[in-house]
């Protein structure tokens, strides 16, 4: 058994990526975050469609996503605006 899991949302609507457990995996949906901050995201490759993994917690409430080989430390707003696909 994988030590990293796929993610399966919730039947709730409204699951974002900080929902997501350490060592989960999820599949990025849409962004509720403001035009610009929604644009920074997928510049970092946080667009719909693409695989993130949750790596760990931060302090404050944030995590550490990895996406492809690239890690991003994302704070709880950031990562509320994150839809993930069910």
């Amino acid at each position: 058994m994988s030590l990293i899991s796929t993610f399966r949302a919730p039947s709730r609507a409204g699951t974002s990526l900080i929902d997501v457990p350490v060592g989960a995996q999820a599949v990025i949906g849409a962004h509720t975050a403001p035009a610009s901050a929604s644009r920074r995201l997928r510049e970092l490759g946080l667009r719909p469609g693409a695989q993130a993994t949750v790596v760990q917690k931060t302090a404050g409430g944030g995590r550490v996503v990895r996406v492809g080989a690239s890690r991003y430390a994302l704070g709880a707003t950031a990562l509320r605006s994150i839809a993930v696909a069910r």
